[in-house]
């Protein structure tokens, strides 16, 4: 009986038609729940997951490029040395460590307390001490950082970066006091040459450590930028700083033009020959000197010991700036009417200044 044969034939076309249907719809079922899943996922992550993929690679760029195939001339990139330097230097905890001890810098910094001559207190030798500290260890950290990435020739070498050569300096500065001052104690124990050999003064160089707060700039990436941010707005600022530069010239000359020579004089008293701190006039305009004994001559040196003055043109420049940065600008107000009041003699229509200028001979 043919129905009850076992169906052996191969499948119709209509049945691989159809398996082939269902397979293209089950994949493009697939298809549209990864996109919505990918679309589902916030924006942000897979910037941020971005920005987080380029700047790992490009660490690792800077990193390897950082480091010149040789250091000092000798020093290759598979010399165990070389290779315990870099690791140590691009150690985080080492970078931790070393803002640390700037930080503990700055604190020592700020107690030592100076005192006249080779004075001196038991905490000042005591922070002596830890000054030594410190300069090994920044010695150190700068040696290794040389080792790890050269000196000068490769660019990308320790001193090719701005910050790193700062810190450079005030560690050559520090070592460099450190030798003058045993040599001047040994001058001091030899022939007592009062602690200067060669007629130099070892605490002068003392002042070169309020540089080493500026090593936290090297070590935080986020002061650099505003540093860097400031020194680029400097630039604009010039323009502007020339202006007033020229305003302060311009004044300056008129105050050479009018007041040359004008406040030297000074009411002396007859008797003791001594003087008051205030210019005056001969005669005409300006302050006249109180009839008690005393007489306007010359010879006074001027106002805040001869520095306040017209007779030349630095000092005109200083005046004028004092009374531009409105510190004592009053005095110089007085000063100066008192010796000469060039509004009375423009118009008789100006009786309003010339009275102002006269009454300065009241005080």
């Amino acid at each position: 009986i043919p129905a009850l044969q076992p169906n052996n034939s191969a499948p119709t076309k209509q049945t691989v038609l159809s398996w082939q249907a269902a397979i293209d719809a089950a994949r493009q079922a697939k298809a549209a729940q990864g996109m919505s899943t990918t679309q589902a996922q916030p924006v942000g992550s897979l910037s941020q997951r971005k920005r987080q993929q380029y700047a790992k690679s490009k660490k690792q760029g800077n990193t390897s490029n950082s480091r010149p195939a040789r250091a000092l001339f000798c020093l290759s990139l598979n010399n165990p040395l070389r290779r315990a330097c870099i690791s140590i230097v691009e150690w985080k905890p080492f970078d931790i460590f070393i803002l640390l001890a700037i930080f503990a810098n700055c604190v020592a910094l700020a107690v030592y307390i100076p005192f006249p001559e080779d004075d001196s207190n038991s905490t000042n030798h005591d922070l002596e001490k830890v000054e030594y500290a410190f300069l090994i260890i920044f010695t150190i950290e700068t040696f290794l950082k040389i080792v790890a990435y050269g000196l000068l020739l490769h660019p990308n070498a320790y001193v090719r970066n701005g910050w790193n050569l700062l810190d450079f300096v005030i560690v050559i500065v520090g070592l460099f006091s450190v030798i003058l001052e045993q040599l001047t104690k040994e001058a001091e124990g030899g022939s007592h040459s009062g602690g200067k050999p060669g007629g130099f003064d070892v605490k002068a160089l003392r002042a070169f450590r309020v540089l080493r707060p500026l090593r936290l700039v090297s070590g935080v990436p986020s002061l650099q930028v505003v540093l860097n941010s400031i020194i680029k707005a400097m630039v604009p600022l010039l323009h502007i700083a020339l202006l007033v530069l020229f305003v302060i010239i311009i004044y300056a000359i008129i105050g050479l033009e009018l007041f040359i020579g004008k406040m030297h004089k000074s009411c002396y008293f007859e008797d003791s020959a001594e003087d008051e701190p205030a210019p005056c006039a001969f005669s005409g305009s300006g302050r006249q000197c109180p009839q008690n004994g005393t007489e306007c001559k010359g010879g006074w040196p001027g106002p805040n010991g001869g520095i306040t003055n017209f007779d030349n043109f630095g000092y005109a420049m200083l005046t004028v700036f004092q009374c531009i940065t409105m510190e004592g600008w009053t005095d110089v107000l007085y000063w100066v009417s008192g010796v000469f009041c060039v509004f009375e003699n423009i118009s008789s229509k100006k009786r309003v200044l010339g009275l102002f200028c006269n009454s300065k001979s009241l005080w």
